[in-house]
């Protein structure tokens, strides 16, 4: 014999096993928590922790105890994890529908915070701790202990609330993602940070130190103040000689350094605590060089004085200043600035002649200028930051930042200084290195370094005051050259390149100014093409091909945005230039030389494949070549900047192009790759013409069409949200679109922006918009509803109206009507239509409502949720009515339409309906065998829908169970595929979106099991009245039999010779049992004397009158019954015939919706397992 098990498999997750799946639920210590759960099931949100960690992991208290078995045999432990979700602690309410900060209850007095997705432990758990909530979501119950139907709110977390232990893994390392490596933190090239010691100055010592502030503050007062006579030489602006201004500043140093030497003479009264601060001073900072900080200090009260003396003796005009003062001669003047202004690189003899190498000097010299042109910022007022100013300028120029080293020699340093000084164009730079030289807090005699640098600047200065005859010509020369092609003058240019064709037929010299480039590395080259005159361009590069070789081509390029010339080509639109460019490059470079350079970045990031758009047609040209993965900062590959160029006047046969040579090159599209930093994918960005660029018809595509981007948004909604309707019809096509998905922040879906932009466009909704619109209800119905001919009503969002507080949902017929209707409407419309169909399958109002208690308060990420479920509900009852004709479709349906009630649903005018309908059933006779052919129908109608209930419950049960352990199933696969692929695909939560489609099928099945329940509860309510009317008849005929032996009794012998007379009136007891005349009220007196015993036949006439009443009255009941009968019977008999055809018809749809979303859910599982497979296969 076969053993029976008394209940279903383990679930994997033991604390989700514990309260659905547990034979010992009354039992301790699950009994209370049970019954709570089960009395009330909305008030209550369970916290599950996930499924490896109670499977793995041990109580962190005792390290030996499984967290598996605290969930069978710790009260405490199953009960800390339920919160009374129905109240609130605490709440503290943010903008909109968002709640930041939310304390809950736990039902054995706990108290969680729940804040911005996590959970934080609070009082009456031993440990603080922070967790993520991993996602929230519904469970179905199937067990029998709970009510019927019921769906419990649960949140996913990332570890238990008391936390957990496990012995070969770090507590901390719990809480961190094992997919995500931490990331790599790479050296960064920077000045050293500076000491301890370099950060302290003079002034901030006074401001820590009173006691030295009080000793010295005073004096250095006085000795800073413009009227301090000592050193008046400083106030007076005459000309005199550096020498004096250096000696001045000198002879205020040494006063100052007396200041602090005086503070410690004897004779000062607080000289000894003087003295011993300074120490202390010089203990805390080892190594301080006080000396260097009475400098700074002294230089920075005197800095304004002493730099304006500078610029007056610098900029005094004297014909005899040469002989005046040497030290004070101004060379580079505002006009000098001016005629050099155009020299370039290559004419300061510089010994390298490689279009490479120069393109990094250009660099390296334009960095430099960037740093040198500080000297000029007004707030650079400290002679030590001045000095790390010309450091740092020369370690720009020597520092390599190429991979190939380019040596630096003297000859080639002087000539960068120059290109340094000439286009920083400081005013007065005489100034500031004299400055530098001689005022410094630094003794810098015997260093090197500084002396080198500071010898080269002097060489440079002097060579720039005395011998700048030829580079003035020069930069006249690249400025009248470069002058005329950007003025696009052909004859001018075509006369200058004449002259130089007759000094040089062949090839041209390094310093010529057809080689020169500007400070940004911008050649004549790209000067032409900057014009976007092809003639200027066609002049210059064939008028002597001998003049410019490949290479110089190739490295033409500006140094400051680092794009070449056929990206320039290309963002200026000069179409033909950009076309001859490639052509002359494919024709004199290799495939790979060619690939090196269409691919190489500018400062964006960008390779000429992102610039395409400016010039479609040569992708076919070049697109073999294109690195079309290739990713710029924000993340976007050539081929995502090409599908965002919505504004294309040819965006259609440029996509086409693009992708033809995508396919062509990679036979297919990584879709990981081309994403932004939104996560936007191509499906997502694509403006229109879906159809041609193939992603989801090629089968090589491995696309998930459902895929969310960073702002939970999928591509479905994307194309409603901008108008996208040619994509829109594409995609919905596609049998792996998710219609209904929902994003898992907000559980917003595709009707809920349609939603919020109709809502912004009313009363100017544009066609585009409005075909939008139908496409998507279309499509909704079309798929989630039955296929025939009648109107049908959808509900498809909801919104939550501030005004009244509540939720309103939004309802649409497919004629177009539509309306919002509130909660409380909706429940009276459903109620008023079960009591004016009372035997219908229509559901009844408690089980409709059963997980939506409208005035029931829950966590704040859970309202759309429900109200999600609520929506699905209602079309699942609509759904239900397109298999019914007992219930007038089209007045219910009506009635969600029209603005106000018309009165036609109250109970006053269903009673008087029903009232009515049984009237004009008339006399309505029953006897006791047509009630018996009743009772034997409905009787075997009970068996037959008790054993198909039987049948149906155990269907749902194994339904809601096999939902549940796929979902197990497919989360351990995952957490094994996650280890094979080292972090793949797969995703580690608990429940996924769709895990199983079982849940559909039993949403239709649950919906026919409470269709026969309901039918079953209305034919015991009619067997009841079978009941009670055969009572009624056994009554009647007991009164029947007592009357007649009264009358018997009491009447009178000379009427016994009468008996035989049949013309009078029959008495009561041989009427009909159901019929009875009028009975008087008082008896005839002229029959009744003392002497023929009349008290004693007065008293059986009272008898017999009062049976009469009392069968009158009976007759009464069962007329009425028999009218409420036969109308219930016919009811119930219509209501199951119709159930017959209802169950079969119903879930044949279900079905064929199971079997659409189940191939749905198993593209989607592919793809995931490709993904697995693509990661691990090399």
């Amino acid at each position: 014999m076969s053993s029976h098990k008394s209940h279903l498999p383990l679930l994997y997750n033991p604390y989700i096993n514990c309260i659905f799946n547990n034979p010992n639920h009354a039992r301790l210590p699950f009994k209370s928590t049970i019954d709570e759960l089960a009395k009330s099931h909305l008030d209550y949100t369970i916290l599950i922790p996930p499924s490896y960690i109670l499977q793995e992991w041990y109580d962190p208290v005792s390290t030996k105890y499984p967290l598996k078995e605290l969930c069978y045999s710790n009260e405490d432990f199953i009960r800390s994890h339920i919160i009374k979700t129905s109240s609130t602690y605490s709440i503290s309410p943010a903008s909109n529908t968002k709640v930041q900060l939310v304390i809950y209850n736990t039902i054995n007095g706990k108290q969680i915070l729940i804040k911005n997705g996590m959970v934080f432990t609070g009082k009456g758990f031993k440990r603080s701790l922070k967790l993520q909530i991993l996602s929230t979501g519904y469970i179905r119950s199937f067990c029998d202990y709970f009510p019927k139907g019921s769906r419990f709110m649960v949140i996913y977390i990332e570890d238990t609330l008391i936390g957990s232990y496990h012995p070969h893994v770090s507590q901390y390392q719990l809480l961190e993602n094992p997919q995500e490596p931490p990331p790599l933190v790479h050296p960064k090239v920077s000045e050293p940070q500076p000491s301890i010691n370099e950060s302290i100055t003079f002034e901030k010592l006074l401001r820590t130190y009173p006691l030295l502030s009080k000793a010295v503050s005073d004096k250095f007062y006085r000795l800073f103040h413009h009227n301090n006579r000592q050193f008046r030489l400083l106030h007076t602006n005459n000309q005199k000689q550096l020498s004096q201004i250096k000696s001045e500043f000198q002879a205020i140093l040494e006063e100052a350094y007396k200041i602090i030497l005086d503070s410690v003479k004897v004779e000062n009264p607080e000289s000894e605590q003087t003295y011993n601060l300074i120490n202390h001073i010089i203990g805390t900072y080892p190594g301080l060089d006080l000396n260097r900080l009475v400098h700074e200090y002294v230089e920075l009260n005197l800095y304004d004085k002493i730099w304006s003396q500078l610029m007056f003796q610098f900029n005094y005009r004297d014909p005899n200043k040469k002989e005046f003062d040497p030290d004070a001669q101004k060379f580079l003047t505002t006009e000098k600035y001016r005629k050099l202004s155009c020299l370039a690189l290559n004419q300061l003899d510089i010994p390298i002649d490689k279009p490479w190498e120069l393109n990094e000097l250009q660099l390296r010299v334009f960095r430099a200028i960037d740093e040198f042109s500080k000297l000029a910022d007004p707030g650079l007022m400290n002679l030590n930051n001045k000095t790390k100013v010309i450091f740092r300028t020369m370690e720009v120029l020597t520092v390599e930042i190429v991979t190939e080293p380019t040596t630096i020699d003297a000859d080639t340093l002087i000539g960068l200084i120059i290109m340094i000084i000439i286009h920083s164009k400081i005013d007065n730079i005489e100034a500031h290195l004299y400055y530098m030289k001689h005022f410094n807090s630094i003794d810098y005699t015997n260093d090197g370094h500084f002396n080198y640098i500071m010898s080269n600047f002097d060489a440079v200065l002097y060579l720039l005051s005395h011998e700048d005859g030829d580079l003035v010509q020069y930069s006249q020369q690249n400025f009248d050259f470069w002058s005329t092609i950007q003025n696009g003058d052909l004859d001018n240019l075509k006369s200058i390149l004449d002259s130089v064709q007759e000094e040089y037929q062949d090839t041209l010299p390094v310093s010529h100014f057809l080689k020169s480039k500007n400070i940004k590395g911008e050649s004549c080259l790209m000067f032409g093409v900057k014009t976007k005159k092809f003639e200027v361009w066609d002049l210059l590069l064939n008028y002597n091909p001998a003049w410019f070789t490949i290479d110089d081509l190739l490295f033409d390029k500006d140094i400051v945005t680092n794009q070449n010339l056929l990206m320039t080509a290309l963002i200026e639109e000069s179409n033909d230039i950009a076309l001859d460019l490639v052509q002359l490059l494919l024709y004199n470079t290799s495939d790979e030389e060619m690939s090196l350079y269409l691919n190489s970045k500018d400062t964006t990031g960008r390779s000429i494949g992102h610039y395409l758009f400016h010039n479609y047609q040569i992708i076919p040209i070049i697109g073999h070549l294109i690195d079309w993965e290739l990713k710029d900062l924000n993340h976007h590959t050539p081929l995502f900047s090409i599908c965002r160029c919505y504004d294309h006047l040819h965006y259609d046969l440029m996509l086409k192009e693009a992708f033809d040579c995508v396919y062509e090159k990679y036979g297919k599209v990584n879709f990981d790759v081309h994403k932004d930093k939104l996560s936007n994918g191509l499906l997502h960005i694509v403006a229109r013409n879906l159809e041609e660029t193939r992603l989801l018809s090629n089968p090589d595509n491995l696309i998930d069409i459902n895929e969310l981007n960073g702002k939970f948004i999928s591509p479905l909604v994307n194309y409603v949200k901008y108008n996208r309707a040619g994509n829109l019809k594409d995609l919905l096509k596609d049998p792996r679109l998710d219609f209904l998905l929902e994003d898992t922040k907000n559980f917003y879906n595709v009707f809920d922006y349609v939603g919020m932009l109709a809502m912004k466009s009313i009363g100017n909704k544009s066609e585009e918009f409005k075909q939008i619109e139908q496409l998507i209800l279309d499509y909704y119905v079309n798929n989630f509803f039955p296929n025939s001919e009648n109107s049908k009503l959808t509900a498809l969002n909801a919104k939550f109206g501030s005004s009244k507080k509540e939720w309103l949902i939004f309802f649409k017929d497919t004629n177009g009507y539509s309306n919002y209707k509130s909660l409380e409407t909706i429940k009276q419309f459903i109620y008023l239509t079960k009591i004016k169909n009372p035997y219908s399958i229509f559901p009844e109002d408690e089980f409709f409502w059963l997980n939506f208690g409208a005035k029931k308060s829950t966590t704040p990420f859970f309202q759309k949720n429900r109200v999600n479920r609520l929506i699905e509900k209602l079309n699942m009852l609509f759904v239900s009515l397109e298999y019914q004709n007992n219930v007038d479709r089209n007045e219910f349906f009506q009635s969600f339409l029209v603005q106000e009630s018309q009165g036609s649903l109250t109970l006053e005018a269903i009673r008087a309906v029903h009232e009515k309908r049984k009237l004009e059933m008339g006399d309505v006779k029953l006897g006791e065998a047509q009630i018996k052919e009743m009772e034997f129908f409905l009787e075997y109608s009970v068996k037959d829908l008790s054993s198909y209930k039987v049948f149906v419950s155990r269907f749902n049960k194994l339904l809601i169970f096999a939902e549940m352990k796929q979902s197990d199933l497919r989360y351990v696969q995952d957490k094994a595929l996650e280890k094979l692929a080292h972090g793949g695909e797969g995703d580690s939560r608990e429940n996924c979106h769709k895990d199983s489609l079982y849940g559909v099928l039993n949403d239709f099945s649950s919906w026919i099991e409470l269709c026969v329940a309901s039918l079953l509860k209305n034919i015991y309510k009619v067997l009841e009245k079978i009941r009670h009317w055969k009572e009624l008849y056994m009554g009647i005929k007991e009164l029947n039999s007592e009357i007649k032996k009264y009358e018997a009794s009491i009447r009178p012998e000379h009427e016994e010779g009468d008996a035989s007379n049949t013309t009078g009136p029959p008495t009561p007891s041989r009427r009909n049992t159901f019929t009875i005349d009028d009975i008087p009220d008082e008896a005839d007196d002229e029959s009744m004397t003392f002497f023929n015993l009349g008290g004693m036949i007065e008293s059986k006439r009272s008898r017999y009158k009062k049976l009469v009443l009392i069968k009158a009255d009976k007759i009464k009941q069962i007329m009425k019954l028999n009218v409420d009968i036969k109308w219930d019977h016919e009811a119930l008999a219509s209501e199951i015939s119709t159930l017959l055809k209802f169950k079969s018809n119903f879930m044949r749809f279900a079905v064929k919706r199971f079997t659409a979303e189940e191939i749905q859910r198993l593209h989607h599982r592919n793809y995931q397992l490709q993904k697995v497979l693509q990661n691990v296969t090399p």
